[in-house]
C-alpha cells in the first residue's frame, strides 16, 4: 500500500486543546500500561552507550508517551542516570508538569514550543521521536534527520503504526480507549469531559487520526530512502523492525556519530 500523507485532526491549529491533550494523555496511558515500546529499550540503550549521551531530547512528546516506563528501565540498567527532556510543538503542559514531578527529576520538560525540524542548539542530547515521525512529510522528515547529523547528535525514531492489517484493526479500538481512559486521566478537566462524552470529538479524532497514522507511516525501505546520501564515514544509520507486545512490529531508525562523544553533564 502506498504511503498517503492525509491530515490528522490533532495537527490542525483549530483542534481544541482539550481534544489534543486528551489524545496524547490517552496514548501515554496505554503505551505505559502495556509497556508497548519495551522491546526497543535495548536498542536505545546501546545507542546511548555508543554516543556517550547522558541526556535525551524527546521531540513531539505529547503527554510524555512511553517515557515513564522507559526512563525507569534505562535508569535501572546502570551506567549513570539518563536525564530526559520532553518537548513538543503543542506541549501538554499540565500532563508534562505532573509527569516530571512524579519522575523525581529524571524527566523534565520545556514549556516553549519546539520545532522538531529545527532543534535549538542549546538542546544538546540524543534525540528521540516515539509514534510521531509519521506526522512529517518526506521533506520535513529528512530535515529532522539532516539536522541531527549536522549537529552531530544521535537520533532514534520508533513507530508502532504501519500500513499493515493488524495496526488498522487495533486503531478501530481507539474510540473505546478514549472513552474508557477518560475517568483515569489526570489532572481532571471539565473540558475533557465535554469533548469526550457530550460532544465526542475526542473519540472521533482518535479513530480518524489513528487510521491516518497508519496510512502515513514510513516502511523500513522508505526510511532507507530518506537516509540515502546522509550517511558518511563519521555517521551511521540502523533501520529495522522489532516485534512489539501488541502483535505489531515496531519500526525503528537509529542514527549516531561513529566517534563516541564525551558524556555531557545531564544537569547543564
Amino acid at each position: 500500500m502506498e504511503r498517503l500523507h492525509l491530515i490528522e485532526i490533532e495537527d490542525q491549529p483549530w483542534c481544541p486543546r482539550a481534544v489534543r491533550d486528551t489524545l496524547t494523555d490517552t496514548l501515554r496511558l496505554f503505551l505505559n500500561l502495556g509497556h508497548s515500546y519495551g522491546p526497543i529499550v535495548p536498542h536505545l540503550r546501546r545507542a546511548l552507550e555508543r554516543t556517550g549521551a547522558r541526556r535525551v531530547v524527546d521531540l513531539c512528546s505529547g503527554a510524555g508517551g512511553p517515557w515513564p516506563r522507559i526512563s525507569r528501565e534505562l535508569d535501572a540498567a546502570g551506567g549513570g542516570r539518563v536525564l530526559v527532556y520532553l518537548t513538543d510543538k503543542y506541549p501538554n503542559l499540565e500532563a508534562l508538569a505532573a509527569l516530571c514531578e512524579r519522575s523525581g527529576g529524571q524527566i523534565q520538560f520545556l514549556p516553549e514550543p519546539v520545532d522538531a525540524t529545527r532543534v535549538p542548539a542549546a538542546l544538546d542530547g540524543f534525540r528521540t521521536l516515539f509514534t510521531s515521525f509519521h506526522h512529517f512529510r518526506p521533506e520535513n522528515a529528512r530535515a529532522i534527520l539532516l539536522d541531527a547529523l549536522k549537529s552531530r547528535q544521535g537520533i532514534g525514531i520508533f513507530e508502532l503504526t504501519s500500513r499493515r492489517f493488524m495496526p488498522f484493526i487495533l486503531m478501530l479500538l481507539a474510540p473505546l480507549a478514549v472513552l474508557l481512559a477518560g475517568p483515569f486521566l489526570r489532572p481532571f478537566r471539565r473540558d475533557r469531559l465535554l469533548w469526550t462524552y457530550l460532544l465526542p470529538l475526542a473519540p472521533v479524532a482518535a479513530l480518524f487520526d489513528g487510521l491516518v497514522s497508519c496510512l502515513r507511516a514510513y516502511s523500513p525501505s522508505e526510511l532507507r530512502e530518506l537516509t540515502r546520501g546522509l550517511a558518511d564515514d563519521s555517521y551511521t544509520w540502523e533501520i529495522g523492525e522489532e516485534q512489539s507486545r501488541l502483535a505489531v512490529p515496531i519500526t525503528y531508525l537509529i542514527g549516531y556519530p561513529r566517534t563516541r562523544r564525551a558524556p555531557s553533564d545531564p544537569r547543564s
